[in-house]
């Protein structure tokens, strides 16, 4: 069926075929074997990495083979949709910094390098697979040659995993390549927005040992960052000696483009404050989080389309704090690239010392100066150890007023002791503020109601009172720092005072747990976390009992589980029949459902379902009997990886080991 694939296409790019001569051949093949779809799509690849076809053939047709694909697994009855599969699907545009190479560029560069002996002892022997990674073990006795490729030549063409197809070159920095690239899956589950970004990172990031396992430790703190205003990344994961990490795709521009952008038409003033104070926004919530960005720049920050900012590259960012049990379990700092973007790092990173989060707000001033002054650099892109030497002041932007100029400049500050201590407080000084003419006239009225014997308010109560309109009319501004806070710090307040801000604040507030539930539970986005949407629609709901908004939102989140579980299941009955038990090239097998029905239904049935381990144990004897040890252990270590506590599987597991090492 593959060649009969292989010909449909061919006549159709020499112009024998139309498109709907296509559509039907590749419909009759699919019908007959409904896996040639895989073909297809391979074959295609092929055509495109030789350049045998150019990006438009390759998009239309690709887009083709994936919608019969979709059609004539509805039309089958035996099929299931399995576009679920996937891992969690991503996000972010990242190191999108200056190609040219003229010394004022805003590149990452490595200042510093160090390894430890053991760690160059190590550097080439094989990585030890851990309880985390176990269902990625392929046993070498089944592994192609293709499993371990390399390619010589990554670009557009290439498919990484079988899943994500690289389309066009992003951008490139001193960690990586960033490319657009289309998720397989997300185009079979006819997703209306199948782009991913795919972070390729470099040769110079993968020589240190263990840096693969690392990473994901690093992804895991950079998935806390839960925030409108940081860009998510979603994974880290390898192709051969591909190392890359998958995250959301943005649309708009970063700020490096940006600043060029506007030296020819310099940005408004309360343009550029509003993108300063999203900036706050997202830095401020990571240093909350202990993390440190450690290379803020033009280049890690992105203005979206619809106006918003998204702090990027934080797959790297450095713990500001580390427990003793941290320490010792870390098998990769971050700190010993030393990779730092020369104008915006300050002398203590060029030193190499220990992170701080005065570091970012060195960072962050330089970035702000130069979206309040037409894309000017504060001392004009020179590095902080020879400003200091030179003792160079910033001159003045024009437009800002004293409070403002004087935040700025603090923050702008060589010296670490003298730069502000806190993202929060360069936000508030270098935010406009509003008049006092309000206060003064309610003041009076208050004075004015007492004189008159008309009322009495204690004087206290009215003042804790205004500072909670205050504090709604900045939200309404746009403070998002500020109405995170507000938000999170509900619980204690009088309830009193959780009613006038309840009910000042009942678009934002529920606009905001609207968003924050889109964030972690969206099945066609990857998202799958329905016990924390459920969580945070219970908090809504006590704030707001009768909202219909949050009803509407209960009851579609509701659907999507059960539409999604019940596809899970029939997919977890399908593969369990078939015996489709450890890791498959294209992902159709229980050890991707079912940790997927884990992260919808932790407590769901089939968790427990003893059978499955029973057929582990069962298909590992069969293995053994035949001689084939190496498959037997990937099925107890896969169903060990599901079924910890079994103690028969651990038992055989430990006799195979033992085996093998006489």
């Amino acid at each position: 069926m593959s060649e009969a694939c292989e010909s449909l296409i061919n006549d159709y790019i020499a112009g024998t075929l139309t498109i709907a001569d296509l559509e039907q051949g590749l419909s009759d093949v699919f019908d007959a074997a409904p896996l040639s779809h895989a073909n297809a799509q391979n074959y295609l690849q092929g055509l495109y990495s030789s350049d045998k076809i150019d990006a438009t053939h390759f998009t239309e047709i690709s887009k083709l083979i994936s919608r019969v694909n979709i059609q004539s697994t509805i039309n089958d009855s035996r099929t299931t949709d399995s576009s679920l599969l996937g891992e969690d699907q991503t996000l972010v545009l990242t190191d999108m910094d200056d190609e040219e190479d003229d010394g004022s560029s805003d590149k990452t560069v490595i200042v510093q390098m160090e390894s430890t002996d053991s760690q160059a002892a190590g550097l080439n022997k094989p990585s030890q697979h851990t309880g985390d990674d176990i269902l990625n073990i392929k046993p070498k006795i089944v592994e192609k040659p293709h499993k371990t490729r390399k390619y010589k030549n990554l670009g557009p063409g290439v498919t990484l995993k079988e899943r994500f197809v690289l389309l066009e070159k992003l951008g490139q920095g001193g960690m990586g390549i960033v490319f657009k690239a289309k998720d397989l899956l997300k185009v079979e589950a006819q997703d209306k927005d199948p782009y991913v970004a795919i972070k390729v990172l470099t040769d110079a990031f993968k020589k240190f040992s263990g840096s693969f396992i690392a990473l994901q430790r690093e992804a895991s703190k950079a998935q806390r960052l839960a925030h409108p205003n940081i860009a998510t990344v979603y994974d880290f994961d390898r192709d051969g000696d591909t190392v890359f990490m998958t995250m959301e795709y943005l649309q708009g521009k970063p700020l490096n483009q940006l600043i060029k952008e506007i030296s020819k038409k310099p940005l408004k003033r309360n343009h550029a404050l509003h993108i300063i104070d999203e900036l706050c926004s997202g830095l401020a919530y990571a240093h909350e989080k202990n993390l440190i960005h450690s290379d803020f720049k033009p280049g890690n920050c992105f203005l979206l389309s619809d106006g918003h900012v998204k702090l990027l590259d934080f797959g790297i960012a450095r713990a500001s704090t580390q427990t003793a049990e941290e320490k010792e379990n870390t098998m990769f700092d971050p700190a010993k690239l030393s990779a730092v973007t020369p104008a915006y790092a300050t002398p203590e990173m060029f030193a190499g010392m220990n992170p701080d989060p005065r570091d970012d707000i060195y960072g962050l001033a330089c970035v702000s100066y130069q979206l309040l002054s037409a894309g000017k650099h504060p001392y004009n892109k020179i590095t902080s150890p020879k400003i200091k030497e030179l003792g160079i002041k910033p001159k003045p932007v024009k437009g800002l007023n004293r409070r403002q100029q004087k935040t700025l400049n603090k923050a702008l500050s060589v010296t670490r002791d003298d730069r502000i201590s806190s993202v929060e407080a360069f936000a508030d000084g270098m935010r406009l503020k509003k008049t006092h003419t309000k206060t003064i006239i309610l003041v009076t009225l208050f004075i004015s109601v007492i004189a008159a014997g008309i009322g009495y308010k204690p004087y206290l109560a009215f003042r804790e009172e205004q500072a909670l309109y205050d504090k709604i009319q900045m939200i309404k501004q746009g403070n998002k720092a500020l109405m995170i806070e507000t938000i999170w710090g509900l619980e204690q307040q009088t309830s009193e005072h959780q009613k006038i801000l309840s009910v000042g604040l009942r678009r934002e507030i529920i606009t905001f747990y609207r968003d924050r539930i889109r964030a972690v539970f969206r099945p066609r986005e990857g998202l799958y976390d329905y016990p924390q949407a459920i969580n945070l629609i219970n908090r809504a709901k006590v704030l707001y009992p009768d909202s219909v908004a949050i009803s509407t939102i209960e009851d579609q989140v509701k659907m999507q589980k059960d539409q999604l579980m019940k596809r899970l299941v029939s997919l977890y009955k399908r593969y369990l029949t078939r015996k489709k038990l450890v890791r498959t090239s294209n992902g159709e097998d229980l050890t991707t459902v079912i940790p997927l029905i884990e992260r919808v239904d932790p407590n769901h049935y089939l968790l427990r379902n003893k059978k499955l381990a029973d057929l582990y144990l069962s298909e590992a004897e069969k293995n053994i009997a035949k001689g084939k040890y190496k498959h037997a252990s990937n099925y107890l270590a896969t169903g060990i990886k599901l079924f910890p506590e079994d103690v028969r599987l651990q038992s055989l597991n430990k006799q195979i080991n033992a085996q093998s090492q006489n």
